[in-house]
């Protein structure tokens, strides 16, 4: 009777978790929070933004109301008045640095604060209307000045309908917590404010997402261009007071380097830190706060066979793209037919150039450059490119590993082959692997479905598109989240620790990347005597687990997997696939190190055994070990038994994809969301075509191997 009462309330457990579990990527209910979206009038967003910068702007207030620390709702104002400065070095107003005074009052109040309220939704939500109603024209406006963005009306227009998806992800996590099934850990957040697009992913997803399930939020000054991220904050603490949210739940830190670095340095560890930036700031940050989850750049990639004309103009587009200033922004181009000097520098023949941001938003132009951008000094090895602010290097090899950004600027490198680059060519080998040690946030192929085929099966990319003449030609820039063209900016995956905690994932519910499942309902499902049905493989090495809550998360981890597997198609006017993938079939493989503790590692094998990755893991484990016998019995799996010197010796081979071992703890002492837990070890992303209703790119690309199946 006993059994038969755990194994009733297992059951309906269960069944409550997988129903409300749309925060874990790509799950069936993660699928349904798409769909059924406001339709948001871009003319009348722009309309707003002009009216906002031509009557409305008052550039002196940027210097009489200086940044300034809020916390609690109150200004500090004893700190020391510096100028800010725009993206492009220019003076644009006044910052007042916090004292040190005040800086120990901010970590005070980080260390202290309990939030009074759990679920602010209601309130939050009221909060958000009114922004995108009342106060768009400011937030693109300000950000337009600020940053000097050209298209903000963009990415309001994308916060309108992600912020719809994103929200019903929150109320699963949330309704999971009340539940019993997850912890959401509630230590303040901290936000680094990107400079462009800090609209959506700071305001909305960092902050607005965290504060109305209970995270209170401290927004920190930036160096430059943090004019319109502290104007967002003191309207937000507005009309926090207005619809009744406790005024600690948001702070803003206005201060130097080094006040910034005393606060996250005097936090608790459990405080998450949010942040989009480059990835050598992401690996600062990381080694300071290892809880940190960063979304980091990469050198965008377009391939063309020739440079037709609408090769070129998908070239300049990308690179020019406000003014260099998008994280998708083109880096790299390979093209055949042995382009010339001559070539390249006809690629920005004619190309815009656009006085001021309003200039922009009035003309609807948003790849031009501004004439009065500051431009670095040409580096060895680049051609400035007459009469047009951007630099260019042709090379018949690709470039070095390492391929600088210079931010805000057009830099283009060509790699130009005789013929053009084809699908099973020695070239296409060496791009693939130069795209898997660089990680482009973005991948565009033109006018070779073969090829593309071949890239997407190769790399791990997040983004990837395919175009050409029929349809309109690939860029690096396009892509829809809140459509199910899944956006995320990666490091190298073997290195992805040194830079983050988790892949970011967009879209997707930000309180739940510092979430934990419950370890008692982890216990009661690795003690039910009726397990989920998974792939014999799996259920044996889940089996072979000793300790009952690592069993239960290895059952969870198969659970979602089962479930989530398998390519799903996009909501846009273009033709999307996407969701979990495979690692790079390139024949690189991911080594594990178990070694004779097979509970330590087991749930991050589960991933590989349970599904057609299998074949891409090799395990290694102690000589003679119970782990030895156990892995050794699973069918399909590459086994090696060996000493941990000779392990040492042997894990940085350039074969190995990615390195995992059990130092972390993950899947044995915390017990992250199997969605962010999987995306540590395998592909998540979309792949679309610029054509809609594309059935010929479905049938190439719905049946490829790439993506992640559940294993026979």
């Amino acid at each position: 009777k006993t059994s038969t009462m755990l194994s009733a309330r297992f059951a309906s457990r269960l069944l409550r978790s997988t129903g409300r579990r749309n925060y874990n990527f790509a799950s069936s209910t993660y699928v349904s929070a798409f769909g059924d979206l406001p339709t948001p009038s871009f003319d009348t967003l722009r309309s707003q933004a002009l009216k906002y910068l031509q009557d409305d702007f008052k550039k002196e207030s940027w210097s009489s109301d200086p940044v300034t620390t809020i916390l609690a709702g109150v200004p500090l104002q004893s700190g020391s008045v510096s100028d800010t400065v725009d993206a492009f070095g220019g003076v644009n107003g006044k910052i007042r640095h916090a004292s040190e005074q005040e800086i120990d009052r901010i970590i005070e109040h980080v260390n202290s604060y309990t939030p009074p309220v759990i679920d602010c939704r209601t309130a939050v939500r009221a909060i958000e209307d009114e922004l995108l109603s009342v106060y768009p024209g400011l937030l693109i406006g300000n950000q337009a000045v600020d940053f000097l963005k050209q298209d903000g009306v963009t990415e309001i227009e994308e916060s309108i309908q992600a912020n719809v998806v994103e929200r019903r992800m929150n109320d699963s996590l949330l309704s999971d917590e009340q539940a019993g099934l997850v912890v959401i850990d509630r230590s303040p957040a901290f936000v680094g404010c990107v400079s462009n697009f800090s609209n959506f992913l700071d305001l909305f997803r960092k902050v607005l997402r965290n504060i109305e399930l209970g995270v209170p939020c401290v927004v920190l000054s930036r160096t430059n261009t943090t004019q319109h991220s502290y104007r967002w904050t003191a309207l937000l603490v507005e009309l926090m007071a207005k619809h009744g949210v406790d005024a600690g739940m948001l702070t803003y830190a206005s201060s130097d380097l080094e006040g910034v670095k005393r606060i996250l340095g005097s936090s608790p560890p459990t405080c998450p830190s949010y942040f989009t930036c480059s990835r050598d700031l992401a690996m600062a940050v990381k080694s300071a706060r290892p809880n940190t989850v960063c979304s980091t750049g990469g050198p965008n990639t377009l391939v063309a066979p020739s440079l037709t004309p609408g090769a070129r103009e998908a070239i300049r587009f990308s690179a020019g793209i406000e003014n260099s200033g998008q994280c998708t922004a083109l880096r790299h181009a390979v093209v055949g037919g042995g382009a010339t000097k001559e070539d390249v520098e006809g690629i920005f023949e004619g190309a815009p150039v656009v006085d001021s941001p309003e200039d922009s938003l009035e003309r609807g132009e948003f790849s031009g450059v501004f004439p009065h951008s500051p431009m670095h000094p040409t580096p060895p090895g680049y051609t400035s490119v007459p009469s047009y602010p951007a630099r260019y290097k042709i090379s018949g090899d690709l470039p070095e590993d390492g391929l600088e950004e210079y931010w805000r600027n057009v830099f283009v490198d060509v790699t130009s082959t005789e013929g053009k680059v084809e699908a099973g060519t020695e070239e296409a080998e060496g791009l693939a692997k130069w795209l898997v040690r660089n990680q482009p946030i973005t991948l565009a192929v033109n006018e070779d479905t073969a090829l593309a085929k071949e890239l997407f099966e190769k790399t791990g990319q997040v983004v990837y598109t395919v175009g050409g003449e029929d349809g309109g030609y690939a860029l690096t820039c396009q892509a829809r989240p809140q459509e199910g063209e899944i956006f995320g900016e990666f490091p190298v995956r073997r290195t992805l620790s040194s830079y983050t905690k988790y892949p970011v994932i967009v879209p997707s519910s930000t309180p739940s990347y510092n979430a934990l499942m419950d370890k008692s309902y982890l216990a009661e499902v690795g003690s039910s005597s009726h397990p989920p049905s998974l792939p014999s493989a799996a259920s044996k090495l889940i089996d072979a687990v000793k300790d009952v809550t690592v069993k239960g998360y290895c059952r969870v981890v198969g659970s979602y997997l089962s479930d989530a597997v398998g390519p799903k198609r996009g909501y846009g006017q273009r033709t999307a696939l996407w969701g979990l993938q495979r690692p790079p079939l390139s024949g690189s493989v991911t080594a594990a190190r178990v070694g004779s503790d097979l509970d330590a590692c087991a749930a991050k094998l589960v991933p590989f055994v349970a599904t057609n990755a299998r074949g891409q893991l090799e395990v290694s484990v102690t000589p003679g070990s119970e782990a030895e016998a156990v892995l050794r019995g699973v069918e399909g799996l590459m086994v090696t038994a060996e000493s941990e010197e000779e392990w040492e010796a042997r894990s940085g081979a350039e074969a190995h994809y990615n390195v995992i071992t059990a130092e972390d703890g993950l899947g044995a002492e915390t017990f992250p969301l199997p969605g962010h837990f999987v995306s540590l070890y395998l592909g998540v992303g979309h792949i679309k075509s610029t054509k809609g209703e594309d059935e010929e790119f479905v049938e190439v690309f719905e049946g490829s191997e790439k993506w992640l199946k559940m294993a026979a």
